[in-house]
């Protein structure tokens, strides 16, 4: 869970992947190879908090646009988006990158870049847009296709801060809304998208290997024949290497898989990886203050012999 972040300068020695499914560590002298993760036969997509992008308007820019295209990812969804017209004019810098961007709020928007080359749009929509309570933004839903295979990816970014306790008798605590929030995502998908190939990803703001007692997330983890946590092996092996939110040494930025989406995940060139962008910039304290304060949480998957 996201608490008041002590400072945490991390320089990494040796930067490593920390993968799920069938990821294996990678050792590299250059840091580029390091966060260099699509390939043609795949589709990839990441999540990624921007800090109230951009941080420094000039230079965050600069090397969004040098760090983008290295990832070859098909689709970001960001949280985070403070200035538009920014996030408008790092689409035009990336060579066929195209944004969308939610207007629910008007600020902390949540946004998306997709390589236009992969990935066509078919809608883009928010969900939940009067409720508050549990979704101080609302989720941002981006209707595309790859290669023929339809997706649903459901960006979101949820309440912060609490104290590890679920207050019952208080609407508006902090682990009561995120727990909220997940009910909710839970009955709208099996409800509204019950055969879609659906990808929840953001800060969801909470960690998901935690006592069930407060773990916010039991509407998923209880129905495991339907969902996922790709990310869950990072989840349950965490170091200050891999988890996506090192001030607090916590992992609370994830990407949840439906069922039809299981046997692809399964596959030996699928993954789930923390992606980690720092070593481009030497050390921690350069990345967050030039970036982020999270790390990029990055998810492969293969479609073999899909085409419908």
């Amino acid at each position: 869970m996201k608490r008041l972040a002590y400072t945490l300068t991390l320089i990494l020695v040796v930067a490593l992947f920390s993968g799920c499914g069938t990821n294996t560590d990678l050792i590299s002298e250059n840091p580029e190879d390091l966060i260099r993760y699509g390939t043609d036969d795949t589709f990839e997509v990441l999540t990624w908090n921007l800090r109230e992008f951009p941080l420094q308007s000039t230079q965050t820019l600069e090397q969004l646009a040098h760090i983008i295209p290295l990832m070859n990812v098909d689709l970001l969804a960001f949280q985070e988006i403070n200035d538009q017209a920014s996030f408008l004019e790092l689409a035009r810098m990336i060579p066929h990158y195209s944004a969308y961007v939610s207007s629910a709020t008007s600020s902390y928007r949540l946004a998306y870049l997709y390589d236009s080359r992969t990935v066509t749009v078919n809608d883009d929509y928010t969900i939940f847009n009067e409720d508050s309570n549990p979704f101080p933004r609302p989720p941002y839903v981006l209707d595309i296709s790859w290669q023929g295979v339809d997706l649903l990816v459901v960006n979101n970014h949820l309440k912060a801060f609490g104290d590890n306790y679920i207050d019952e008798n208080d609407s508006w605590d902090e682990e009561y809304r995120r727990r909220l929030a997940c009910q909710k995502l839970d009955q709208h998908i099996r409800s509204n998208w019950s055969d879609e190939r659906v990808i929840v990803v953001g800060d969801m703001n909470d960690q998901i290997a935690e006592p069930v007692e407060y773990n916010v997330f039991n509407a998923f983890l209880d129905r495991p024949a339907e969902y996922l946590f790709a990310d869950m092996d990072i989840a349950q092996n965490p170091s200050p290497a891999n988890v996506s939110y090192p001030p607090s040494f916590s992992h609370i930025d994830h990407i949840l898989l439906t069922n039809e989406l299981f046997d692809s995940f399964a596959d030996l060139d699928s993954s789930c990886d923390t992606l980690p962008v720092e070593s481009l910039l030497g050390t921690w304290e350069n990345y967050s203050n030039q970036l982020s304060d999270h790390r990029p949480v990055a998810l492969k998957l293969k479609f073999p012999g899909l085409s419908d």
